[in-house]
């Protein structure tokens, strides 16, 4: 029998570049695409039928919005998923994070700097973007958006300039003195380099910024959480199914806007064998041997889609929860997100994958 992993997500999707205001993200810090393995759909709408009649949901789509003030039911079906064992592939994304992440990945320590692949690497990057999180200034970040925006020499120089001025003085927190002095060498390592760069290539600054992708409308659009999240959770099934994808089906709800994009990044993961790069990527494996099909799907007319929906939006609204109201978290979601997270397991992929700082780490 095939296997068919569904798709879908929670909180606003667009480029990171719309950041509301102070970086707020129009209230909706953080972003969860998850994917739900299902042999037999059939049974799963028979479980959940039964599900409804035990919590009084009226028939009709599942959509987690209208789910919001009937916990008892989500955190039952989360809990069903995981004693079912179906194979469940979660990413969680901090937006603030995610722009400090590109923050770092472009210019403190960008791949054209030759810096080697490898668990060290993985461990400065999550230092520094920890630190960025907590202490780099909005001025900063409002730099790197309009250097995306506007890509420029003088707008990549303007942020460059930005960066040496935030990193050259003091930091909030005294323990994190030191680390401040490590992203000011990373900046002056990086702007010397692109210094140098630029004297024989004037575009030598699209190598130090985030390379934009185009939506149906052909508009430019950077920084796609819902992008680098798809991508990697079919690397963690690419790992999860051992490179075994032939008869597996990627079956994600309709995104217009972006269904060429998210075509286009699973063929670019699936080409990079063939690129001679070896990304450093724990609990995903991008060696596509096998290739597995990649459809859209209206949400109505799938179970699947909606119980992706479903799990995406509780474990969303967790997340944002246990950073603002802690004691708003119904136990019984509680409960299931800690086993969640105890079950998650970098080995086979399967479970939670958090691109959150440290500190809010489940």
């Amino acid at each position: 029998m095939s296997l068919s992993f569904f798709f879908d997500e929670s909180g606003h999707s667009g480029d990171l570049v719309k950041s509301g205001i102070a970086y707020d993200f129009l209230d909706q810090p953080f972003f969860v695409l998850a994917a739900l393995g299902i042999e037999d759909e059939a049974a799963l709408v028979q479980k959940i039928e039964a599900m409804r009649g035990r919590h009084r949901i009226p028939a009709g789509e599942l959509k987690s919005k209208s789910l919001q003030n009937q916990s008892a039911f989500v955190a039952e079906l989360l809990s069903e998923v995981l004693d079912a064992e179906l194979p469940l592939f979660i990413e969680v994304v901090d937006k603030r994070y995610f722009i400090c992440m590109n923050l770092v990945n472009h210019q403190l320590l960008p791949p054209v700097m030759g810096f080697p692949e490898g668990p060290q690497l993985h461990f400065l990057k999550s230092v520094a973007v920890d630190f960025l999180y907590d202490e780099v200034s909005d001025h900063v970040l409002n730099r790197f958006v309009e250097a995306c925006l506007s890509p420029s020499d003088d707008s990549l120089m303007s942020l460059f300039g930005s960066l040496m001025l935030f990193s050259a003085g003091e930091s909030k927190m005294p323990q994190n003195q030191d680390i401040r002095e490590g992203v000011h060498r990373m900046v002056v390592e990086g702007a010397t380099e692109y210094g140098e760069m630029r004297k024989a290539d004037p575009s030598a600054y699209l190598r130090f910024l985030p390379s934009p992708d185009l939506n149906r409308h052909s508009k430019q659009v950077w920084m796609l959480p819902n992008l680098s999240s798809f991508t990697n959770i079919y690397a963690r099934i690419n790992l999860f199914r051992r490179r075994k994808l032939a008869g597996v089906s990627l079956v994600h709800d309709q995104q217009l806007e972006v269904e060429e994009i998210l075509r286009v990044a699973k063929r670019t993961a699936e080409s990079m064998k063939d690129s001679g790069f070896e990304a450093f990527t724990p609990a995903a494996d991008y060696m596509f041997h096998e290739q597995a099909s990649l459809e859209f799907a209206a949400s109505h007319e799938s179970v699947g889609i909606q119980a992706a929906d479903v799990i995406a939006g509780t474990v969303m609204r967790f997340f944002r929860d246990m950073q603002r109201n802690p004691e708003k978290i119904y136990p019984g979601v509680d409960r299931s997100m800690r086993e969640l997270r105890k079950r998650s397991d970098e080995i086979t992929a399967f479970g939670l994958n958090q691109v959150v700082p440290r500190r809010y780490m489940l």
